[in-house]
């Protein structure tokens, strides 16, 4: 008898599209091609050195080599408890504080936790790729509010209200967003909080981009609103974006005891603790240091000009239009009016033929909006240096320039 998967809740999933187009990009250089890497979701820059060096000063310890405490070491726990307190204006308890490996390790005790079967989990579109295969991996069903780059992509609170049904257990909230780059305004997320409260909703609060904004954009955390929103929100973030820290996998995970001890025993259960020298590095960078924060301010001023950068070098691409994201590294093209198309004589009918031609054919790694619930769009990643931009946007320009109606 031949073997099979015995685990129908797989065909449900599908391989992360970004780190596919990243992993497919990097074997084509592999291969000697001139490959122009857009897609990637990380910083470019290493690790602070400062943070490097607290790493360097304690990995002889044999603390350092051993299981730490499923919950996270105390030094991490109460660096996480001055961060949320300085910056989200939160109080939490060290037993309402976990830290996870990696954000998406967060994300993904925290579905698991709080949401089953029969159960609708509200996402806004687009959204980052995992969230939707994560609800479906705990047997719960994706109930998708769509935004508009008219509006900035910003949701309608409308469409909100509509999405909400008596099978509603909980919504993902994420800004700033992946892939738009949108920042939603404190008004925004107390409108959305406020529908919400006295029901037995819960939240998710990705804010993983929380420190990289622009043009004065102010970053809101929706469990500072107010007890019924610290009382539904599970708040998640981590060290990788903005400490440039994405390969050390360590997430931060806070919210009513409830939600965390069900996620610090599923912890226990599965990948035990985050690695104990990256706590040590994590907790380090929490604490944000002036070392530490002069390394994170001049990786937001390079992303800043960079965002200038890609924003002018794809407006200037007829047909192509791009909102400026409030924060992230990213900007998401909409090149819905250039499809379908055709180039060298071959029909290009959507943005995940897109893609896939613009890394076969010029050889520019992008990630096609589809992936994010985003059709008729591709993702430009601007963790990259103006060099690269720069190359990779005159590529994209020759190929918008070839490609003509369908």
């Amino acid at each position: 008898m031949a073997l099979t998967l015995h685990t129908p809740r797989m065909n449900a999933v599908k391989p992360s599209a970004t780190l596919a187009m990243s992993a497919k990009a990097k074997a084509l250089a592999k291969q000697g091609a001139p490959v122009l890497n857009l897609s990637a979701g990380e910083p470019d820059f290493p690790t602070p050195a400062c943070i490097l060096d607290a790493a360097r000063a304690v990995m002889g310890q044999r603390a350092q080599h051993a299981y730490t405490n499923p919950r996270g070491t105390d030094d991490l726990i109460a660096a996480m408890q001055q961060k949320l307190l300085r910056e989200q204006n939160v109080q939490y308890d060290a037993t309402e504080v976990l830290s996870t490996v990696g954000t998406k390790g967060a994300l993904m005790l925290a579905i698991d936790a709080l949401v089953g079967p029969g159960d609708e989990v509200v996402l806004f579109a687009p959204y980052w790729v995992t969230y939707a295969d994560l609800v479906r991996l705990a047997g719960a069903t994706p109930v998708v509010v769509h935004t508009r780059r008219e509006d900035g992509y910003q949701p309608s609170l409308a469409a909100f209200d509509a999405a909400i049904t008596d099978k509603t257990k909980m919504v993902i909230l994420n800004s700033p967003n992946n892939p738009t780059g949108a920042g939603w305004p404190e008004a925004t997320l107390r409108a959305i909080m406020n529908r919400l409260a006295g029901t037995d909703v819960w939240v998710i609060s990705d804010e993983i981009y929380e420190k990289l904004v622009y043009d004065g954009f102010t970053h809101a955390s929706p469990a500072s609103f107010s007890d019924d929103a610290r009382g539904r929100t599970v708040y998640v973030g981590g060290v990788a974006k903005a400490y440039a820290m994405t390969g050390w996998r360590v997430g931060v995970a806070a919210g009513p005891k409830l939600a965390v001890d069900a996620m610090l025993t599923l912890q226990g259960q599965r990948t035990t603790c985050a690695t104990a020298l990256a706590q040590t590095a994590a907790a380090y960078a929490l604490r944000e240091s002036d070392d530490v924060m002069a390394a994170v301010d001049g990786m937001r001023a390079a992303y800043a000009k960079r965002r200038k950068l890609v924003l002018e070098r794809a407006r200037a691409i007829p047909g192509v239009q791009a909102h400026a994201p409030e924060g992230a590294f990213y900007v998401f093209l909409d090149v819905g009016s250039r499809l379908p198309g055709r180039r060298n004589g071959e029909r290009i009918a959507d943005d995940v033929a897109l893609a896939g031609r613009l890394l076969d054919e010029l050889h520019v790694a992008t990630v096609m909006g589809s992936a994010f619930d985003g059709p008729g769009c591709l993702r430009v990643s601007y963790a990259a240096s103006e060099d690269t931009l720069n190359q990779g946007f005159d590529r994209l320009a020759k190929f918008f320039g070839e490609l003509t109606s369908a």
